[in-house]
């Protein structure tokens, strides 16, 4: 349990500084003359990367241990968060992107790490522990990051968010050096190694070689499609339909990661007890296509709040659970590859989203986006349905 708390508070402190940057990259963007077509894009360049890089990095922290992988994501991530916050052209703001998506992929290497050293038992509650660090990375990131930029546009500051980022995840850097041991014991290292090398296109092909798997990870990429449309247009939408800053789009940010750590947190494991993973992932899948039509259709901030927690609880149950899902397909010797397949599933997704968010909202209106999302709740819920073992 220890090596768990340390991880949680090491993985917070990481997503504390990303989290920071999250609402405040679409104004970066429009400040250095993007429209909100290329403001999408850029915010998906950072899923494109994560999606080419984590399946590698998972293989990697399979091969080599979770804790070199970590340590040295974490590094590059302090040089993308430099390069943003002395951004002053679009090509440097895209370059920062780049490299800290390159580098997201240790999201996979984190949960890798829990189901080393968790039973299939208890790995729900894990899973939904580790989740609630994440979450509670967005409820402060945001809002820290709001109040940091200021609420005025035109004269919001950026840098000082940027450098807070960094120094967080500098902090997180240290905790890996000198409070995280190593959590893949060397036999099982011994074996990743004596595997014939794959290419990157061998080990997508081996990761996804199983039905479930293949089911899941579609299950995985549709949701994410979903909730990445929300944070590639919330922003946007939100200034224009609501006349929100970046303050109080960050308080929201902030608001919906506390529903999202509240369940992960203490919810996820009595949860999984007495209704099983699936169910949850079902009820997620219910949450998503009510909550995205409820969005659309608010015409207040009350509203807009209603909505935006019922998506939260619904994103809250299913990371932790889909998580474990994944996990339990997986071998001793995979699990690192195999999760990070599946999040580089959910990379495309984030990919895809915003990409495609973009083009509808400037050519259909803000709402537009929100109806998108709830239409691909049906498939992601077909997806669930082949994932079920014959």
């Amino acid at each position: 349990m220890s090596s768990i708390v340390t991880l949680f508070l090491i993985v917070f402190v990481n997503i504390l500084g990303f989290g920071i940057v999250i609402p405040l990259l679409p104004f970066y963007a429009l400040r250095v003359g993007a429209g909100p077509e290329l403001v999408t894009i850029i915010i998906g360049l950072y899923s494109l990367m994560q999606f080419l890089t984590s399946p590698f990095l998972g293989k990697l922290s399979d091969k080599y241990g979770r804790r070199p992988i970590l340590m040295w994501t974490l590094a590059l991530s302090i040089i993308s968060y430099i390069m943003l916050g002395i951004a002053d052209s679009l090509e440097m703001l895209i370059a920062s992107r780049i490299i800290g998506g390159a580098v997201a992929g240790n999201l996979a290497t984190a949960f890798a790490y829990v189901t080393d050293i968790t039973t299939p038992a208890n790995r729900a509650k894990s899973m939904g522990l580790l989740g609630a660090s994440f979450s509670m990375g967005f409820v402060f990131g945001p809002a820290i990051g709001g109040l940091l930029a200021g609420n005025d546009l035109e004269t919001a500051n950026f840098l000082l968010p940027a450098l807070v980022a960094t120094a967080l995840t500098a902090v997180a850097f240290i905790g890996v050096i000198f409070a995280l041991p190593e959590s893949l014991s060397p036999e099982i290292r011994a074996k990743v190694a004596a595997q014939p090398r794959q290419t990157f296109k061998e080990q997508l092909r081996t990761a996804f070689s199983r039905r479930v798997l293949v089911a899941l990870s579609g299950l995985g990429f549709l949701v994410m499609v979903c909730w990445s449309v929300l944070e590639g247009t919330f922003t946007m939408w939100a200034n224009e339909t609501l006349k929100l800053g970046p303050r109080d789009i960050g308080l929201i940010f902030g608001y919906t990661g506390i529903l999202a750590a509240l369940v992960q947190g203490g919810g996820i494991g009595p949860l999984v007890k007495r209704f099983g993973e699936r169910a949850l992932v079902a009820v997620t899948v219910v949450f998503y296509g009510v909550g995205f039509v409820w969005l659309a259709t608010v015409d207040s901030v009350g509203s807009m709040y209603a909505a935006m927690t019922m998506l939260a609880l619904g994103n809250g149950i299913f990371n932790p659970t889909m998580s474990s899902l994944v996990s339990k397909e997986a071998a001793e010797t995979e699990r690192g590859a195999v999760l990070g397949a599946y999040q580089g599933a959910g990379a495309l997704g984030r990919i895809t989203g915003p990409a495609v968010a973009g083009v509808i909202y400037a050519g259909l209106g803000p709402s537009a986006p929100f109806y998108l999302s709830a239409l691909v709740a049906i498939p992601a819920a077909v997806m669930l349905l082949l994932s079920r073992h014959k």
